[in-house]
């Protein structure tokens, strides 16, 4: 084992030629991006320095008379960098340390065995330092990136038009172009999951979005159960409507309902999709159409009778008014016009005989005073039977059973 007196004449050296191991350094790893910065390599090189003498304290067993923290894993952070960032050049100046003492004659083998012991063990306590201020950095910067995109998604959604500029400069601010087309999708799980299924399903839905967008510009809110996207469209392979339709093919297309809005040409002119996205997840949600991706444009009448209330009344009144009291005959008529007009198909689905089918359609016919046989006329109550839902949907969401919208942002 080498002696104090022997451990304290390396330190002496190290700390004699710390300015020339910093020049080593600067030249092998100083980056070309850090360079084009002036302040970059002498910043790199003061650092440097100051390690190497806190490595030629570490040697004598002294205390260090200030902080070894650095704080470039804070730095790196902000910068959006990788986490190995933070740690990577110090272990570069570790290396160049170590081949420095390596490198010489006058150093004994136990003495340098012990030095490199040292000097590894103040490194491993220098990375730990830059983890933790890169983690707490971190953290906070994305808590303040998901504030910042959930009060953008929250306007969007409201409903009243946002300034062009406004959304802009929020998107910047996220590092999102905001120039491009954007999708609403959403999803909703039920029943309710736990919080720990809730995030393997979030993590699935999470994954399918990067294949789709690996910029990672999506704007996202979820709570638990319920999750609403925002997506840049403007992406090479399967859209994103693709990608979903292929993850509901396993287990999860057996508890979570997905839907889509039309496409907005900036994200400023998004908001519609999103408010479409979750009409539409709405509606699927009452028909019970889970494992696939219920799409806007295929439910729009029932999207333009949900939020038309004295449209869909008016409608139902002059309709089939008279069926709304007598339960058995609405959905004799729903599975009528479902099955194609087929008595027979209509008998088998409702498990019912055919002769009782013809019963309940004539008695439709006579209250309502439509031929059962004209496709105009069953078509007329076909969207009767649409205002009916979306009128009912919104009585289940005066209740709070299925306000997505205060689910999400309340």
């Amino acid at each position: 084992m080498p002696t104090s007196a022997a451990l304290t004449a390396v330190a002496s050296r190290l700390k004699a030629a710390s300015t020339h191991i910093a020049n080593e350094f600067v030249r092998q790893y100083v980056s070309a991006a850090d360079s084009a910065d002036r302040q970059a390599p002498m910043e790199t090189f003061e650092t440097a320095v100051r390690i190497v003498g806190h490595c030629a304290v570490a040697l004598t067993g002294e205390r260090f008379d200030d902080d070894v923290h650095i704080g470039r894993g804070a730095r790196v952070a902000l910068q959006g960098k990788s986490v190995a960032e933070a740690v990577e050049w110090l272990r570069s100046l570790e290396r160049v340390i170590t081949d420095h003492l390596l490198a010489d004659p006058s150093i004994g083998r136990d003495e340098v065995r012990s030095a490199l012991a040292a000097i590894a063990e103040l490194f491993d306590e220098l990375c730990t330092h830059e983890l933790e201020s890169f983690s707490t950095t971190y953290g906070e910067l994305s808590s303040w990136h998901s504030r910042v995109g959930t009060d953008l998604l929250s306007c969007l959604v409201a409903g009243p038009p946002m300034d062009a500029s406004t959304v802009n400069n929020h998107a910047r601010v996220l590092n999102i172009n905001p120039h491009q087309p954007f999708r609403a999708v959403a999803a909703c799980h039920e029943p309710l999951p736990s919080p720990q299924q809730w995030a393997r399903v979030r993590r699935r839905f999470l994954e399918v979005l990067g294949r789709h967008d690996p910029r990672r510009e999506a704007l996202i809110r979820d709570r638990n159960g319920l999750l609403l996207a925002l997506v840049p469209t403007n992406r090479e392979g399967p859209g994103i409507v693709e990608l979903l339709t292929r993850m509901l093919e396993d287990d999860l297309g057996r508890s979570l309902f997905v839907s889509s809005g039309e496409p907005g040409e900036s994200l400023a002119a998004s908001g519609h999709s999103c408010r479409q996205a979750l009409s539409a997840l709405e509606i699927g949600m009452y028909r019970g159409q889970r494992g696939q991706v219920t799409k806007c444009t295929d439910v729009i009448l029932e999207v333009l009778l949900a939020h038309n209330r004295w449209v869909s009344r008016r409608i139902i009144d002059t309709r089939i008014g008279a069926l709304t009291e007598k339960p058995h005959l609405l959905d004799t008529l729903r599975a009528y016009i479902a099955c194609d007009m087929a008595l027979q198909r209509t008998a088998e689905e409702l498990v019912v005989h055919p002769n009782t089918v013809a019963y309940r359609l004539r008695q439709i016919a006579t209250l309502t005073g439509r031929d059962m046989r004209r496709i105009a006329d069953i078509g007329d109550l076909g969207v009767a039977l649409m205002a009916y839902d979306a009128v009912e949907m919104r009585r289940d969401q005066e209740e709070g059973r299925t306000d997505l919208r205060a689910r999400l942002f309340g």
